[in-house]
């Protein structure tokens, strides 16, 4: 396996927009875009090793004023927003530049959240397929559904769990990381 990139991202969410056991029921307003708040992503060598790491802050367009129940969720404050947040198209561009044409893949639904960016501010250019493998995990690696969450999945293999890092995208690839390496991830499942 060449090099390969893992990514997370942040999105606005409101207090109530997911529900159900496992979170897996979404209820938004219309108003209540999942704008992409922060992209982090890790490039990792075919030895497992991390050789970047991408953390982008991006200023929301369509509600600019973070809710309080995301603040709270990742730590991401208003005024870091304000202060280091850049236009998504360019946050876009820097994320293709990193990825290099890599495979590209996540633990959720972060390539149909950057579709719906790329939708929302009407860019028209060729979007990289981001692989889900949340459904891999739980059924060919047997990882149960209330652990598949990127910022607990890696205390399932007994590391330690940083209540701190919570919804960190960065901490969230590394967790990715060490999942990957500890199950001897397949990559024949997802290429």
């Amino acid at each position: 396996m060449k090099n390969f990139v893992i990514t997370d991202f942040e999105w606005t969410s409101w207090k109530g927009n997911y529900s159900g056991k496992y979170l897996e029921k979404e209820k938004r307003d219309k108003w209540q875009k999942k704008e992409i708040i922060q992209i982090g992503a890790i490039k990792v060598n075919e030895n497992f090793k991390i050789e970047k790491e991408l953390n982008i802050y991006v200023k929301p367009v369509f509600n600019p004023v973070l809710s309080k129940y995301i603040q709270d969720l990742t730590g991401l404050k208003q005024s870091l927003i304000d202060k280091k947040g850049i236009e998504f198209e360019t946050a876009f561009k820097m994320f293709l530049d990193f990825t290099d044409n890599n495979l590209i893949i996540s633990n959720g639904d972060d390539g149909k959240v950057l579709y719906l960016n790329l939708k929302y501010h009407n860019i028209k250019k060729k979007y990289p397929n981001i692989l889900n493998v949340k459904n891999i995990f739980r059924d060919r690696y047997m990882i149960p559904r209330n652990m598949l969450h990127s910022t607990v999945i890696h205390s399932y293999f007994g590391y330690k769990l940083s209540i701190k890092k919570f919804h960190n995208p960065i901490e969230d690839c590394k967790n990715i990381l060490k999942v990957i390496k500890k199950i001897n991830f397949n990559f024949n499942y997802v290429v």
